[in-house]
């Protein structure tokens, strides 16, 4: 194996050790939505292929719901979309933390970048630049956890989730308490005045705007102060 290959791969697995902390969290929510899936009266290859295809957390449950209230299918999509628009200015951000350009792994970057995800690279990304193949596993980490998780949902789901969705409302904190402990990491990484004027500004655009829109009124706000937060790469942990 050359020394190129052997990096690559090296910097592959420690993405997967990396991607470790949130299939902890994946999982359990995964296995939640395939249980509301089944509630919602989508059928069992249903629920794994929206896990398959579309991988976007919370927005499946949306999708979900939507498609079992009659929901056409180009509204649901519409739907889940604007709940995903803020990924647009992931790819950027993240962009700029890489050791070079992403190449031939700009898709499976791109697929793979959850908020979760994002959080876990944006927070190694306060001590040294990533290798596009490390944000790689991280991704593809995350994915499989997710899948993993939907399919124990699906499979023991109907025998254990009942007609009130006990499993499905026990573990629904899971992925906001997850994504509260990753900027947590970050806060203690002297990144605390990004996520002070992103809050502030997501919670004062929540007296006037929908959820989703106030959460972009908050990224762009963290975005713009990001450039004047000086962060010294060297010497933390």
């Amino acid at each position: 194996m050359s020394d190129d290959s052997s990096s690559t791969l090296s910097h592959f697995l420690a993405g997967l050790r990396a991607s470790a902390s949130l299939a902890i969290g994946y999982v359990p929510m995964a296995f939640s939505f395939g249980v509301v899936a089944l509630q919602a009266n989508l059928a069992p290859w249903q629920a794994m292929a929206i896990s398959i295809i579309v991988f976007a957390g919370a927005a499946q449950f949306v999708l979900a719901s939507l498609l079992a209230a009659g929901t056409g299918g180009l509204t649901a999509l519409m739907a889940v979309l604007l709940l995903n628009v803020r990924h647009v200015f992931y790819g950027p951000a993240l962009a700029a933390q890489l050791t070079r350009k992403p190449g031939r792994w700009s898709p499976l970057l791109a697929f793979g970048l959850t908020d979760e995800a994002f959080a876990t690279a944006m927070s190694e990304a306060t001590r040294r630049k990533l290798p596009p193949v490390w944000c790689v596993g991280v991704g593809l980490g995350a994915y499989g956890s997710w899948v993993m998780g939907t399919g124990l949902g699906v499979m023991l789901g109907a025998g254990l989730g009942g007609d009130d969705g006990v499993i499905g409302q026990a573990l629904s904190f899971v992925l906001p308490a997850l994504f509260i402990a990753l900027i947590g990491q970050a806060f203690q990484r002297a990144l605390w005045p990004v996520i002070a004027v992103s809050a502030v500004l997501t919670g004062l655009s929540l007296l006037w705007l929908p959820g989703h829109v106030a959460m972009i009124v908050g990224m762009i706000g963290g975005a713009l102060i990001r450039p004047w937060v000086g962060v010294n790469r060297e010497g933390r942990s």
